[in-house]
């Protein structure tokens, strides 16, 4: 029998903690950490953080600190020196990174507070409450979408939506829409809203790109999804649980190419409650 996924995925993960831990900074790189999971860097963030309880960036920040505490074991040692030895620059950022890591301060553990050393060795790991959702495994026709991508925070979307369609439809008829799809390259709940790159896209058959709009092809083929009902705040709710049910299947891998959602319903036809999206999450070939 094949091993389960996750029992996959957490070897993967668990030798991209090793070269964490062994590590310069200058060898974090996120092409480099994703090539050592042999995973798409588009889907690296989402499972190392279902894996471990923790983003990447607060995995780097507690194996940084985690390296001061043999100095901070020894009373001929200050914090300062503590402070070096883990990478940060002054006493002031290494206290600010250990507070946010441990809930506490580095004077704290040298005092005896034991836990504190325990929160940076073996972080505690999320605890999911949500019900099962139902993920379909289905086959899908490539897409050719008409885009723009909008490079910075998603409450930037809407007017970057309203910018596409208003330059498509000046010179094709709104007819022609025969979907409104949107593709994520990063999780916005854990990336710098500067860093965030998000394809708005719409399908109008082979209609030819005004200026301005680039065309996008997204390959057919194997994808998982997930229906998303209600508002788009929460989709990455959703998007974190179909990661986490595919993680848990024998035959199937995640694919190369980056997740996308079809927005089912015009948002001013229904209550909000009431939303479809469907997640996609490309599969790699079975």
């Amino acid at each position: 029998m094949m091993p389960d996924n996750r029992v996959r995925h957490a070897e993967r993960i668990e030798r991209v903690l090793a070269h964490i831990e062994a590590a310069d900074e200058g060898e974090l790189s996120l092409d480099r950490l994703a090539s050592i999971a042999c995973l798409s860097p588009f889907h690296f963030h989402r499972v190392f953080r279902l894996m471990t309880g923790e983003t990447l960036a607060e995995t780097v920040r507690r194996v940084r600190l985690a390296r001061s505490l043999p100095d901070l074991a020894n009373p001929d040692e200050t914090v300062t020196r503590a402070a070096a030895g883990a990478g940060y620059g002054s006493s002031q950022s290494y206290a600010r990174a250990f507070k946010a890591a441990t809930g506490g301060s580095a004077s704290e553990l040298r005092a005896g507070r034991s836990e504190l050393m325990a929160r940076l060795l073996r972080p505690a790991p999320e605890q999911s409450a949500q019900s099962p959702m139902a993920v379909e495994i289905v086959s899908t026709d490539p897409l050719r979408l008409l885009a723009i991508r909008n490079i910075g925070a998603y409450s930037e979307l809407n007017e970057t939506y309203e910018r596409l369609f208003e330059r498509v439809f000046t010179h094709h008829p709104m007819e022609a829409l025969a979907g409104i799809y949107g593709i994520w390259h990063e999780d916005p709940r854990f990336t710098e809203a500067t860093a965030l790159h998000f394809d708005c896209a719409i399908a109008v058959g082979d209609l030819a790109p005004p200026d301005g709009i680039e065309v996008l092809a997204l390959a057919g083929g194997r994808h998982a999804r997930l229906r998303h009902v209600g508002s788009y705040q929460t989709l990455h709710d959703s998007i974190d649980r179909l990661y986490a049910a595919i993680l848990t299947r024998e035959a199937d891998e995640i694919g190369d190419q980056p997740l996308f959602v079809h927005y089912v319903d015009d948002p001013e036809s229904r209550p909000e409650a009431e939303w479809r999206s469907d997640i996609f999450l490309p599969l790699a070939p079975g």
